[in-house]
């Protein structure tokens, strides 16, 4: 009997499904980009009034008052991009037995359509949320968000400045490296610059490398007598790893796991990259409460109407003839803004 030929006289026995999949983390989303908010339009608008350090002047009690000028503000306007993953169903796809279906379930073509509209489903669902992972760590690690796709290439670029790069002997592993000095002046830059306290410090893979093996970070933890801080690894959800604390300045050391897969550089040799560059450091607050917000969602209903939510996700399903095809596609604007900008710092160390 040829190879590829079933003998339905030799008892089968079909162990198990192996699915195997990458678990999806939003670690920046669900620390960072907590204020969630739909939108009925296109566009999302939002007005930024940034303060200052201005006194109160003295006056002589005869001189009368003076006035403290306000500062104003500005409208930052944002198109959401649109993310549109589909999957297309045929007939002759229905005709074979799906993955875990024994060879006599039983089950016919429609019983096979139900299970694969709820498998697409979370397939395509699974999608979305990486690519807004990925676009809020743009966000956090470069101040802008490369929208690059089919008819489609631009920057969405949000204003950020506070960037640092170390060169020379300065980076971390030199000879002149100085860790703990630069995060001290780099909290104070976040304290100046962006009126924010940091808390949180998320280092790449290499960056973490070279704070660990710092003889002076290391020397200060070991001091008996005076507490500085201390390195305590353990494995946190969402793809997240505490490293430890510093007390000075006062700090938390995670690192962060994630990758993406970069197909559209280039598409021939699609390449896994981390979603936080390895030499890089991130100074940031624990809850900043960055915007994460969603354009209405458009389409065009059989009948002729369309139809337009105010909702994150619109999943729908329709059918296609010559040839008869279900198509199930999802729907989302999905635009993450980090509103309070310079209330971070991005620095490359290594």
């Amino acid at each position: 009997m040829p190879t590829n030929q079933v003998n339905i006289y030799e008892p089968r026995f079909l162990a198990e499904v192996v699915r195997t999949a990458p678990p999806i983390h939003t670690f920046f989303l669900d620390s960072f980009f907590t204020n969630v908010k739909t939108f009925v339009t296109n566009r999302v608008d939002i007005d930024i009034v940034k303060g200052d350090r201005r006194m109160a002047a003295f006056v002589h009690p005869r001189a009368g008052g003076q006035v403290l000028k306000g500062t104003g503000y500005k409208t930052e306007s944002y198109a959401p991009p649109l993310i549109n993953p589909y999957d297309v169903t045929t007939a002759d796809m229905l005709m074979e037995r799906l993955p875990g279906e024994t060879m006599y379930s039983g089950m016919t073509p429609a019983d096979r359509a139900a299970q694969q509209i709820a498998d697409e489903s979370r397939r395509l669902n699974d999608a979305v949320p990486r690519r807004e992972e990925w676009m809020a760590v743009q966000a956090i690690t470069t101040g802008q968000i490369p929208i690059v796709g089919p008819g489609v290439n631009e920057v969405i670029d949000f204003g950020f400045t506070n960037k640092v790069t170390l060169s020379g002997n300065n980076v971390w592993g030199g000879s002149s490296a100085a860790i703990l000095d630069n995060l001290e002046d780099w909290v104070d830059k976040v304290l100046i610059n962006g009126f924010a306290n940091v808390d949180r410090v998320i280092m790449g893979k290499t960056a973490l490398k070279k704070f660990l093996a710092d003889k002076n970070i290391m020397t200060m933890l070991d001091n008996r007598r005076v507490f500085m801080g201390e390195i305590r690894p353990s494995n946190l959800p969402n793809g997240v790893r505490y490293i430890g604390a510093l007390t000075k300045p006062s700090l938390d050391i995670y690192t962060y796991s994630e990758v993406y897969l970069d197909d559209w550089t280039d598409p021939e040799t699609p390449e896994t990259k981390p979603l936080v560059p390895d030499n890089m450091v991130i100074l940031i607050p624990s809850n900043p409460g960055f915007m994460r917000a969603y354009g209405a969602c458009t389409y065009l209903e059989d009948g002729g109407s369309w139809v337009t939510a105010q909702t994150s996700r619109l999943l729908r399903s329709f059918v296609e003839h010559h040839p008869d095809r279900r198509m199930l596609e999802l729907q989302s604007h999905p635009l993450l803004i980090p509103d309070k900008v310079d209330s971070w710092l991005v620095a490359t160390v290594c």
